[in-house]
């Protein structure tokens, strides 16, 4: 445990204790802090946003930022419990593992898993955390970024997973204008060896992609056609719960029922 970290974790609980909020000599003392220690500490976090200190009382209050970071992880609780019955069923369909991903600072992370029913079955752990250019969650939720941030991104090396995994920059780039055209993204055994994939994004109420569902599936023995509508339903549905509506004809309002 960081030293530092810890008691600002310290200070944290205190303060969401005491709502009226604290002075300094009050953090320090009941939390058995030094002074300089906690004023340091405290200067710091109010300086980002983390605190709030109001100089005519002298006292201390959980800051703005701790609400924004309290709705963010809001919504990933929420998109977790949402999507988990329509993943559920996708998975009973296609007898397949599928996976929930957002991309957060430029890292993509598995948020939700179902696995195959089957025996013999492929598996990815919840908190998996994969390259943007590797797979086809991650770049699908890498061409939801603005140009800016994948430029950024593609600034670095890209690492091979596979000798199918598109390294390049000007592929790549061409890639994602073809993701964003057509909505779907591809995993060509790019990260593991006879492993393909394909994923579809899931939208909030004004359209924005804040995630993908994806399915990983051997490649002698699937296709994609055989899939793709099973998860086109399933991201429709989670998308409209969330608020997001498009055109009927192209999209399915069914709720997930239980075999």
């Amino acid at each position: 445990m960081v030293p530092a970290i810890e008691k600002a974790n310290m200070i944290f609980s205190f303060l969401m204790q005491h709502p009226e909020g604290a002075s300094l000599k009050e953090t320090s003392t009941i939390l058995g802090i030094p002074k300089s220690t906690a004023h340091r500490l405290l200067s710091s976090l109010t300086e980002l946003d983390y605190i709030e200190h109001d100089t005519h009382s002298g006292h201390f209050f959980l800051g703005p930022k701790l609400l924004s970071l309290s709705r963010a992880a809001e919504r990933r609780l929420n998109l977790n419990r949402i999507s988990t019955p329509y993943l559920e069923e996708l998975s009973s369909r296609t007898r397949e593992t599928v996976k929930l991903s957002i991309i957060r600072h430029q890292k993509v992370y598995v948020i939700n898993t179902v696995l195959s029913p089957r025996i013999m079955k492929i598996t990815v752990e919840s908190g998996t955390i994969f390259p943007p250019h590797i797979g086809a969650a991650a770049k699908l939720l890498l061409s939801s970024l603005p140009d800016e941030e994948i430029d950024e991104y593609l600034e670095q090396e890209l690492e091979a997973y596979t000798v199918n995994s598109v390294t390049d920059r000007e592929t790549l780039r061409e890639e994602i204008a073809a993701i964003r055209s057509e909505g779907l993204a591809r995993d060509r055994q790019e990260e593991t060896i006879g492993i393909s994939g394909i994923a579809a994004a899931v939208r909030d109420s004004f359209g924005g992609i804040i995630a993908a569902v994806s399915i990983p599936y051997l490649s002698a023995l699937r296709t994609e056609g055989e899939l793709l509508p099973f998860l086109m339903e399933c991201v429709d549905g989670i998308s409209r719960r969330l608020g997001f509506y498009k055109d009927d004809e192209h999209s399915s309002s069914a709720q997930p029922t239980k075999e």
